[in-house]
């Protein structure tokens, strides 16, 4: 019976770092598109409701449909890339996005760019910091 392979740390580290780009680049992405979506005037029935506060707006709204697409465009997309398990990023990305946005994480970036800008980036750090904080989650599906 043959043995399995064993991991070395320097392809620990090499996982570990790829999902984490990985992870922040399509997280970057995602929001571009939702960004895109929001801008050309495809969101403007759910988001220009004057009855919701931006909180509400946020939790109400926000987080599940970002949950949503998050599982349905980023899951299948980080499984291709060889992100597994995938849950626990698909999952946590939206919601430390979220954190970071109602904090006013992003105003204290302006210097980096339009509020855009920062958001895609926040997105990317968001996303990636989910693949970092989840990476126990690869001990367990082996």
């Amino acid at each position: 019976m043959a043995d399995a392979p064993r991991r070395t740390a320097g392809g620990f580290a090499f996982q570990v770092l790829l999902r984490v780009v990985v992870s922040a680049v399509v997280g970057a992405a995602l929001l571009t598109a939702w960004i895109w979506a929001y801008r050309s005037g495809l969101l403007d029935r759910v988001v220009d409701d004057p009855a919701l506060s931006d909180f509400l707006l946020l939790v109400v709204v926000g987080l599940p449909v970002a949950l949503v697409f998050s599982s349905l465009l980023a899951g299948p997309v980080l499984w291709a890339l060889r992100v597994r398990p995938v849950w626990p990023v698909v999952l946590a990305g939206p919601v430390l996005l979220g954190l970071a946005y109602y904090s006013g994480l992003p105003d204290r970036f302006t210097a980096l760019g339009d509020k855009w800008t920062v958001l895609v980036l926040m997105a990317g750090a968001g996303y990636g910091l989910a693949g970092l904080v989840t990476v126990p989650a690869m001990f367990r599906q082996k």
